[in-house]
């Protein structure tokens, strides 16, 4: 059991690394449940760094369901729905594991901004990853439909754009502290 945690782990480094693509995931639903709920809780414990659990919670799982959704309706506009489960796998393991890693520097950046502090370095450093969230994604989008990377970015780029406006519209938070 220890040795296919490892191989899983590793197997989803090397998504984060460019090195391999959701080709090489397993077509296992089992993965894809593991890695769904994996993906789901480290959202909401990365958003609850600025919002309560609770509100943190509810933007995690319309999230995650909306990147299912839109992987799902990629692939039947590209006749793919086959690939959905591998997709979908490396898509929330990648996703996972690259929120795992920015989470101390998110958090420690929560921490400087309350204090009135200067984030300098350190929201760099988010900055990049963030930058190397998207650009995981679009190879793995890109991999998945067999399409230009300009194509893939493009895509990737839809997505972050409309899912920040659907959770906006179904669950509008900053805009109510805003009214305050």
């Amino acid at each position: 059991m220890n040795n296919d945690f490892k191989t899983v782990l590793r197997l989803f480094v090397d998504l984060c690394l460019i090195k391999k693509g959701p080709q090489d995931v397993p077509d296992s639903t089992i993965l894809l449940k593991a890695v769904f709920f994996i993906y789901f809780l480290s959202g909401s414990l990365l958003l609850s760094s600025s919002m309560a659990f609770g509100e943190a919670v509810v933007q995690s799982f319309i999230e995650t369901i909306l990147l299912g959704l839109f992987v799902y309706i990629l692939l039947s506009f590209f006749a793919l729905k086959n690939r959905f489960n591998q997709s979908v796998t490396a898509i929330y393991g990648s996703g996972a594991l690259i929120t795992v890693i920015s989470a101390p520097f998110v958090f420690l950046m929560g921490g400087m901004t309350g204090n009135e502090g200067s984030t300098g370095v350190l929201g760099l450093v988010v900055f990049l990853i963030v930058c190397w969230s998207f650009a995981v994604l679009a190879n793995i989008i890109r991999q998945t439909i067999q399409k230009s990377l300009g194509v893939s970015l493009l895509l990737t780029f839809c997505y972050l754009y409309l899912s920040y406006h659907v959770i906006q519209l179904i669950y509008p938070v900053e805009a109510a502290l805003v009214a305050q």
